[in-house]
């Protein structure tokens, strides 16, 4: 599968809420999922995360790869079909942001340090998972894509 991903101005699935992934719909879902973590495991890509809604999919699926930080070549890619985050720290850090969506900007947002997240993965099992630091603003970010948030609508002003 050849994904598309277009700038937000030629997307209006990024500024749509995303549908929830059916029961019934997993296996179609879980196809598309591999095609992403492919097409993000590709290192003429150089990106280790997307949102269906990048591809013109208007559906709750994300792969993210937690990143321990920017130099880790060790990461676990996960997908996350139907992600929310149940709990916020109320800590934040502000740190810069960027997106196949938007190629040209990149900015500075301020985003909680921990989450609590519940998904539900491949098998249907469902998953309730803390993340911290960089794998929390990375699924964080993803998360706003099916949420119809652009991390442009969340960048701090100077």
């Amino acid at each position: 599968m050849k994904f598309k991903i277009e700038i937000w101005e030629d997307n209006e699935i990024l500024r749509k809420k995303c549908e929830n992934i059916n029961k019934n719909e997993y296996s179609k879902y879980v196809k598309i999922w591999k095609e992403m973590v492919k097409y993000i495991k590709n290192p003429d890509n150089g990106w280790v995360w997307l949102a269906a809604p990048q591809i013109w999919i208007n559906k709750r699926l994300i792969a993210v790869s937690l990143l321990k930080d920017y130099e880790d070549e060790s990461f676990k890619t996960l997908i996350m079909i139907n992600p929310e985050i149940l709990e916020f720290s109320e800590e934040c850090e502000v740190d810069w942001e960027w997106c196949l969506s938007l190629p040209w900007e990149s900015w500075d947002v301020s985003r909680p340090v921990k989450i609590k997240l519940k998904y539900y993965d491949e098998k249907q099992s469902e998953k309730v998972i803390f993340l911290e630091w960089l794998p929390a603003r990375i699924v964080q970010h993803e998360i706003d894509h099916i949420d119809w948030i652009l991390f442009t609508d969340k960048v701090i002003k100077k």
